[in-house]
């Protein structure tokens, strides 16, 4: 809103009375204005007003202590109810309602349950439900169905009265017995006392006893010593001209060379290679024999004694800087971004 011209110089006044910073605003002002004409480097672009973030005029809330009584209580944060006992729902802290309400699935019954029906003539009601059922007889004449194969229970009765029919099983009286008393034909057993079988013990080493004895017989059928033949193998069982002779000529045939023929016989003199392998020190090199070369450390290689300002011997599986896992917040992009919005400001030309 504007301000009337005599309240400017007041309101300017009060300003500069209760301005903390004038002086140093004028210092900055000041040296502003001696570099304004001098060449420097810039960029082109916009900065920002020096209003953003001050909030020296901005009204500071203070809470005002509470006043001190004498014989007040003292000052609590919280204050809790008693405990409450019981099973009734103010007693939990949420009372959950059953998960039946509210759920989507119905009955299929329900779903397809038929409204009332309206009839639309008033007897309706009053006449069977559904069609009514017309018989085939055109006689006129009740049926009665022909009772051939049924008895009557009362004629059976009397006929097999008096009749005892026959006994197909005889067995004779249960026995009676246990404890230790067993009498003959007590138990169902063997023989004409049915008693059980004697127990006979078991030879521990039956299957040992029974292989030596299959043993004990193959062996008896066995020659005095077993048969060694003198043929190593790998050959036919005749010899290879009655096994793959063919009268019949298939390839082409070799000129058989005449009897007692020798290499002397057919070459002046034995085979030679033209280059043969040379063979020593001194042939055997490709160059000759190297110069001689003075050992240039006589006495050996010698460790380095370690320097005393050197850095630290190097560890395998140490790195000398750790990086951290978790970086601060202050280094995200967007963070950075909402905290300084002129630096990541695109140039306007």
């Amino acid at each position: 809103q504007r301000l009337c011209g005599r309240r400017r110089p007041l309101l300017a006044a009060m300003v500069e009375a209760e301005d903390k910073h004038a002086e140093k605003r004028a210092a900055i002002f000041g040296a502003s204005l001696e570099t304004a004409n001098t060449p420097g480097w810039g960029y082109f672009g916009l900065t920002g007003p020096l209003a953003i973030g001050d909030n020296s005029y901005a009204p500071k809330l203070v809470k005002k202590p509470p006043p001190e009584e004498e014989g007040a209580e003292p000052l609590r944060n919280m204050l809790t109810n008693p405990v409450k006992k019981g099973a009734a729902t103010d007693v939990y802290f949420q009372f959950e309602t059953p998960l039946a309400l509210g759920d989507p699935y119905q009955d299929p019954g329900a779903i397809n349950k038929k409204g009332k029906v309206w009839m639309l003539d008033p007897e309706a009601v009053f006449r069977p439900p559904g069609s009514i059922k017309r018989s085939t007889n055109k006689l006129g004449f009740e049926y009665i169905e022909h009772c051939d194969t049924a008895k009557d229970p009362k004629e059976v009765k009397e006929k097999y009265k008096d009749y005892m029919p026959p006994r197909q099983i005889y067995t004779a009286a249960a026995k009676k017995g246990g404890g230790g008393a067993y009498w003959q034909g007590l138990l169902f057993g063997w023989g004409e006392d049915r008693k059980f079988v004697e127990h006979m013990p078991d030879d521990y080493d039956a299957p040992k006893k029974l292989r030596a004895k299959e043993l004990e017989e193959h062996r008896s059928k066995l020659q005095e010593m077993p048969f060694k033949g003198n043929d190593y193998g790998n050959k036919q069982f005749f010899n290879n001209t009655e096994t793959f002779h063919y009268d019949i000529p298939t390839h082409i045939p070799r000129d058989k060379p005449p009897a007692g023929t020798q290499w002397k016989d057919v070459h002046e003199s034995a085979f030679r290679p033209s280059h043969p392998t040379k063979k020593g020190i001194l042939k055997g090199l490709m160059g000759g024999i190297p110069e001689y070369i003075e050992d240039p450390v006589p006495s050996g290689a010698v460790r380095k004694p370690p320097a005393e300002d050197g850095p630290p011997a190097f560890k395998n599986g140490l790195p000398n800087k750790v990086c951290n896992p978790m970086p601060s917040v202050v280094t995200n992009m967007r963070n950075m971004r909402n905290e300084r919005p002129s630096s990541f400001m695109r140039p306007v030309l």
